[in-house]
């Protein structure tokens, strides 16, 4: 194999995997056959061609209406894990009470197919819930700056995508069937006793400059991780994606600690995104 036909193929892993086992010989003798005698490497335009169709080949089967189901298997998903992520977040932040129960309760409703009643319970709770926050931090003596506006607005809106996602989503219950019951119950069980942890003043003091969600910002890359092996997974990831923002926002206000531990769990979600196996197998549609 020559140089030339080597950084070709480099460059054609940027398709998926699908595209190349089907057209990956074709591009490539196309390619070859316009070569230049004795070049060596790829033409810039080339290059730039190669770069511009994968981008455009993968936003397609994003996007596009071939990845209609996959969405909609995605949105399931966030259907029964959306609650439970925001309830660990009320255990992390301290929460008790009302807030909580409705919080058990959507995750009951919504994983036994009862989703306009759980809809119900996740319009209330987010309204109890941002009027609580709001609340809580206008009272404070430190009153709400820019950087705690902004982490209230995208703790709100994770309320509110909760809500609205199962509003609109149809038997959210074939969520747990596409992740797996036990998985599920596996990951959630870890991350309400991370929430529980995180709280105690022994695990992670309070007064140091490192933030207590340490903890689940480690559990949360790893899931995410996992969850990014799959193309219902990625959909997923990319739907939750608004809660990690929010509930990590606070990194960006602690210097080089923040820069740190965003790039450890960058880490973590890299490494379990290479390690693990797609953890949406019993799904019917996979790429």
């Amino acid at each position: 194999m020559s140089d030339l036909e080597q950084r070709y193929r480099r460059l054609l892993r940027w398709y998926p995997r699908e595209h190349r086992e089907r057209h990956e010989e074709e591009m490539l003798s196309v390619l070859m056959a316009a070569a230049r005698p004795g070049q060596s490497r790829p033409e810039p335009r080339d290059v730039l061609d190669l770069v511009k169709g994968a981008a455009a080949i993968h936003a397609r089967w994003a996007f596009g209406p071939e990845s209609a189901a996959r969405w909609r298997d995605a949105m399931r998903v966030v259907a029964v894990v959306g609650p439970i992520v925001l309830l660990a977040y009320q255990i992390q932040l301290g929460f008790s009470g009302p807030t909580l129960l409705f919080g058990i309760l959507i995750v009951f409703l919504a994983w036994t197919n009862r989703r306009r009643p759980a809809a119900a319970v996740a319009w209330i709770w987010a309204i109890l819930s941002s009027v609580g926050m709001v609340g809580a931090w206008m009272l404070s003596a430190r009153g709400v700056s820019l950087d705690t506006g902004v982490a209230l607005g995208g703790i709100v809106g994770s309320f509110v995508l909760v809500a609205a996602v199962l509003t609109g989503v149809a038997q959210p219950r074939r969520g747990l069937s596409l992740v797996g019951r036990g998985r599920i119950l596996a990951w959630s069980g870890a991350a309400l006793t991370v929430a529980v942890v995180a709280r105690q003043p022994w695990v992670i003091p309070w007064e140091t400059a490192v933030p207590p969600d340490l903890l689940t910002l480690g559990l949360s890359a790893v899931v995410c991780g996992v969850a990014a092996r799959s193309p219902v997974g990625r959909r997923s990831v990319m739907v939750l994606s608004p809660f990690m923002l929010a509930m990590f926002s606070q990194f960006m206000t602690i210097g080089l600690w923040g820069i740190g531990l965003l790039g450890l769990g960058s880490a973590g979600f890299l490494v379990a995104a290479f390690r693990s196996r797609s953890f949406t197998q019993r799904a019917k549609i996979d790429r």
